[in-house]
C-alpha cells in the first residue's frame, strides 16, 4: 500500500483522507485547470444542494433541523450557523425594504421613540458635534442600515433564553435552545422577505399605492400569525411539548414578537448616538 506522509499533520497517510486530521492526500493534478474547474463545480452544486434542501426543510418540517441536530444528524444539511449566515447575507441583499433599520425622522416623530427621550438625544449629539441635523441624519441612516445587519444576530441569544425559560420542563441544554433559536429566526428574515414580494408588492399594485395604513394592519396580523403557527409546530416537532403549552408558547412569542424587534431598533439608536 502506498503510505505517504499528510502534509498538514504528519501523519501516516495511507488513505486518501488522513484517519487524524481528515486533509485531502494532494497531488500536483489537483493544480490542473481541469481539475479545479472540476472541484469548484463540485462545491458549488454540494452547497446549493444542501442550502435549498436545508430552506425546504426548514419551511415543510418546522423544528427538524434543530430536532436532526441535537440528535447527531449533522451532515443532511447546512451547519445551523453556516446556514444562517448565508440566509442573512441573501437577506439583506435582496430586501429593498429592512424591517429592523428605520431612518433617523421615525426616531424623533413618532411614538413610541419619542416616549424615550430620542428627541433630547438627537438634539445633543448634534450640538456635541456641532453639525446641521440634515446632516446627522445622512450620517445616522447610514450607520443604522450597516448595523442593523451587523447585530441582527442578537435575536439568536434572545429566543434562546426566552424558549429556555419556556420549556424550563423539557430539561433541554441551553445550546439546543440556541439551535432551536436560530432556525426560528432565520424563518423570520425569509418570512419578511416573502412578505414584501408576495403580499405588499401585490397589494400596492391593486391598490395603486392607497390604503397604505390598512395594508400595514393587514401585514402586521398577518406576521404575527405566520409566527404564531410556525413556532407552535417547530415547537411540537422539536420539544415534544403538549399541544396546549405549545400553543400558549407560541402566543406569547407572537405577542411579542414586534415588541422586540422595537427594542432591538431602540438599542441600535443609542448605540449609534452614544459609540
Amino acid at each position: 500500500m502506498d503510505i505517504t506522509i499528510c502534509k498538514n499533520c504528519q501523519h501516516e497517510l495511507p488513505e486518501t483522507f488522513c484517519p487524524n486530521c481528515g486533509e485531502k492526500r494532494f497531488d500536483k493534478h489537483q493544480l490542473t485547470i481541469k481539475h479545479f474547474a472540476e472541484e469548484t463545480l463540485e462545491g458549488l452544486i454540494h452547497f446549493d444542494t444542501k442550502f435549498l434542501r436545508t430552506l425546504k426543510t426548514l419551511f415543510a418540517k418546522p423544528g427538524q433541523l434543530a430536532a436532526d441536530f441535537v440528535e447527531g444528524l449533522q451532515t443532511r444539511y447546512m451547519k445551523p450557523i453556516a446556514f444562517f449566515v448565508v440566509v442573512n447575507l441573501l437577506f439583506f441583499m435582496v430586501m429593498v425594504f429592512n424591517p429592523y433599520s428605520l431612518a433617523l425622522d421615525n426616531y424623533i416623530k413618532y411614538k413610541p421613540f419619542v416616549n424615550y427621550g430620542t428627541q433630547q438625544a438627537v438634539a445633543k449629539k448634534i450640538a456635541d458635534l456641532h453639525v446641521s441635523q440634515q446632516l446627522y441624519t445622512g450620517v445616522f441612516n447610514t450607520k443604522i442600515k450597516s448595523e442593523s445587519k451587523a447585530y441582527i444576530f442578537i435575536f439568536i441569544p434572545v429566543y434562546g433564553l426566552i424558549c429556555s425559560l419556556l420549556f424550563i420542563t423539557y430539561k433541554r441544554m441551553f445550546v439546543e435552545h440556541l439551535i432551536f433559536a436560530l432556525h426560528f429566526v432565520a424563518f423570520i428574515l425569509c418570512l419578511f422577505f416573502l412578505q414584501i414580494y408576495l403580499v405588499i408588492y401585490p397589494l400596492n399594485i391593486i391598490f395603486r399605492g392607497t390604503h397604505q395604513d390598512d395594508i400595514e394592519s393587514f401585514m402586521g396580523i398577518l406576521i404575527s400569525a405566520c409566527v404564531a403557527i410556525y413556532f407552535f409546530f417547530a415547537a411540537r416537532r422539536f420539544y415534544r411539548s403538549n399541544p396546549w403549552w405549545s400553543a400558549l408558547a407560541s402566543l406569547i412569542i407572537a405577542y411579542t414578537f414586534f415588541d422586540l424587534i422595537q427594542a432591538y431598533r431602540m438599542l441600535l439608536f443609542y448605540k449609534i448616538i452614544h459609540f
